[in-house]
């Protein structure tokens, strides 16, 4: 009895912890599914004369909300603070750090396509100078619209290559605001992190039952009230047979029958009649009465006389 109890606990326990497993499991699949946070290695070459790459660790953060036909994809790119990824050249102060990512996008079924947005983003402008050589500032964050293909269920999005820009402030008499490029990033080619972030989008269209829904119900009453159903037809065929006019009956009835068969009356139906029933009552009236005479005589003979 105490085993059998004892087992069935250990049943329940573990049915529940499978249980449990797999709500977490789950749960951090619908989770990845629009997110995604890796450390990604990238070779960042400085676009000044005889600067030397950088191989640096990132941390990628690709994140996309949205229903209907239009999403909003977060790229979120800092370098690790394990060791410091340098400035190349210095950065005077009122200027701005840009991030200029590379991000692509795969649309399924086959055929399809999203569109994704060239985002530019540029961060508040720095309060203070940043020596060559010294720590590079926090980059901002870069936000980007994906527009799915109409009948596209899903799209996957991938942070790939991106640059760090600066914009330099606006001098007296300088109008200009075109970046100049710190770094070019690429993911590296060698090392254990050299797969970039992706996030998957499931595509939903939430606008499409409403106008169904809409649309069909007042065209539906007009037509059926307007147009009645037609009803079946049936077709009867009648047979109609003459019938004998009644002159022609009265005339029949008239006429006297001129050929009388042998044997008969002349009346017009004595050869089809038989012979007359009254004949066979008097022969056998007449047949009873002489055995009711015979016997009265036969007893009369028999009884004995008296001396």
């Amino acid at each position: 009895m105490l085993k059998s109890k004892a087992r069935g606990r250990v049943a329940g326990r573990a049915a529940a912890a499978g249980v449990v497993s797999a709500g977490l499991l789950l749960g951090l699949t619908a989770l990845g599914a629009r997110a995604d946070t890796k450390t990604v290695t990238y070779t960042c070459t400085p676009s000044t004369t005889g600067g030397t790459p950088v191989t640096h660790d990132f941390t990628v953060s690709l994140t996309s909300t949205g229903t209907g036909t239009q999403y909003t994809a977060t790229l979120n790119i800092q370098p690790l603070t394990g060791s410091a990824f340098p400035v190349p050249v210095e950065i005077a102060s009122g200027a701005s750090i840009q991030l200029q990512p590379t991000v692509s996008a795969s649309a399924l079924p086959a055929g399809m396509n999203a569109g994704v947005s060239t985002p530019s983003p540029t961060g508040a402008a720095l309060t203070s100078a940043v020596a060559a050589a010294a720590t590079m500032p926090p980059l901002p964050t870069a936000t980007l619209t994906v527009t799915p293909s109409a009948g596209a269920t899903s799209v996957v999005l991938t942070a790939k290559d991106f640059k760090i820009n600066m914009i330099a402030p606006a001098g007296t008499g300088t109008t200009t605001t075109t970046p100049t490029t710190l770094y070019n990033c690429v993911i590296a080619t060698t090392g254990a992190n050299t797969m970039p972030a992706a996030a998957t989008i499931a595509v939903t269209s939430p606008s499409a039952s409403p106008s169904a829904s809409a649309s069909a119900s007042p065209s539906a009453s007009p037509s059926a009230s307007a147009s009645p159903s037609p009803r079946g037809t049936r077709t009867v065929y009648e047979t109609v047979f003459a019938s004998p006019t009644p002159s022609k009956t009265k005339t029949t009835k008239s006429v006297q029958v001129e050929n009388t068969p042998g044997g008969g009356a002349a009346t017009g139906g004595g050869g089809d009649a038989g012979p007359d029933a009254r004949l066979f009552v008097l022969t056998g009236t007449a047949l009873m009465l002489a055995a009711a005479a015979g016997g009265l005589v036969l007893r009369t003979r028999r009884r004995p006389v008296r001396h």
